[in-house]
């Protein structure tokens, strides 16, 4: 995709934390350094081509829908780049607290007349700090988008930080080979997944727990695609799209 990044104001909205007494945590996430990573997906979509740029802007584990879901690095191996890249304009981000991942949601233009909504995830890469895609989809429109003529930048809410005894013992230092610690819990519960049959369906969330997603395919090709934010100390529903299969419509 060329992803144009035609853009009048980023409207950040950081959550203040909850009054209590315990300190409070500066949050990381940045929701300006995903429009920056959009801005260069776009330029990269440009100058080399639109599955070119997907395939450079990936992680090894990125997942797209074909309509069903592939690995993206596997799919795009090789594929031709179409002669010309689509534009997109994201209209919608939201962050974790920690920055470790946030998701874009805006419009997308393709020839002719052909237009439509694309979102994609984003995560923090631990050596350089920048940001890879991890999840994209989209879908037609009948008609544009509305409301995409500002970005709106959302921050989850920081959890507190909990109280601790600093006369207790720290906890022993991991020796090599000892098991890894257990993964840190969700900041807040998120409906659990529907159980039908022959569903396609996957969770993700950021480190610490603020962001989460959920993506699936239901058996006839229909699309959902739901994303939480934590705010208010719990697990808000933020993004809901359903995107139904060109043979069910």
């Amino acid at each position: 995709m060329k992803r144009l990044i035609p853009f009048a104001l980023l409207a950040l909205a950081v959550p203040a934390a909850a009054e209590d007494h315990r300190p409070a945590v500066t949050p990381l996430g940045n929701p300006s350094a995903l429009i920056a990573a959009e801005s260069a997906f776009a330029r990269l979509a440009r100058e080399k081509g639109q599955w070119t740029a997907f395939a450079d802007t990936a992680t090894d584990e990125a997942e797209m829908f074909v309509p069903q879901r592939t690995l993206a690095k596997v799919w795009l191996k090789g594929r031709a780049n179409p002669p010309q890249a689509v534009q997109w304009q994201p209209s919608s981000v939201w962050m974790s607290c920690d920055g470790s991942a946030g998701v874009t949601f805006g419009a997308y233009q393709g020839s002719g007349s052909q237009t439509g909504w694309f979102s994609t995830v984003w995560q923090q890469q631990r050596k350089k700090g920048n940001y890879k895609w991890v999840l994209d989809q989209g879908g037609d429109l009948a008609e544009p988008l509305a409301g995409t003529d500002f970005i709106s930048g959302k921050v989850a809410d920081c959890p507190a930080r909990p109280h601790r005894d600093p006369l207790a013992d720290a906890p022993p230092k991991p020796k090599r080979g000892d098991p890894p610690p257990p993964p840190r819990p969700l900041a807040g519960p998120i409906p659990p997944l529907s159980a039908i049959a022959g569903a396609d369906s996957k969770d993700g969330r950021s480190i610490d727990g603020t962001l989460a997603w959920r993506s699936t395919v239901l058996p006839g090709g229909t699309r959902e695609w739901t994303v939480w934010l934590w705010q208010d100390g719990r697990m808000n529903e933020v993004l809901k799209r359903t995107e139904i299969a060109k043979n069910e419509g």
